[in-house]
């Protein structure tokens, strides 16, 4: 095994200590993430808002696609809803639903 191998191997190794690490930590690299726009907003005085939010935008999307837990945030669904009536169309109806005056 020449020294290259040695250097792939480690280079793996570390990123994917780097990935784990990484998707295991996902809520506090995006807090620094939204302190670092702020700052870089505040030294640009706003002129490059928009830049600074699109990247860190993109910056977050490449975090969570990360290993580790999955976070769930707060509203998001993250199950079905298990009444029956929610699994049917409106005009769906069973055959002794239909209304009277149609």
């Amino acid at each position: 095994m020449g020294i290259t191998d040695s250097l792939k191997g480690a280079m793996n190794q570390a990123t994917k200590k780097a990935t784990d690490y990484a998707g295991s930590h996902k809520s506090q690299i995006g807090a620094g993430l939204d302190k670092v726009g702020d700052m870089a907003d505040k030294a640009t005085k706003g002129k490059y808002k928009s830049q600074i939010d699109m990247g860190k935008g993109k910056a977050k999307d490449a975090v969570n696609k990360m290993g580790g837990p999955a976070d769930t945030i707060q509203g998001e669904a993250t199950e079905k809803p298990t009444d029956a009536a929610s699994d049917q169309n409106p005009g769906d109806q069973a055959p002794g639903d239909q209304d009277a005056t149609k």
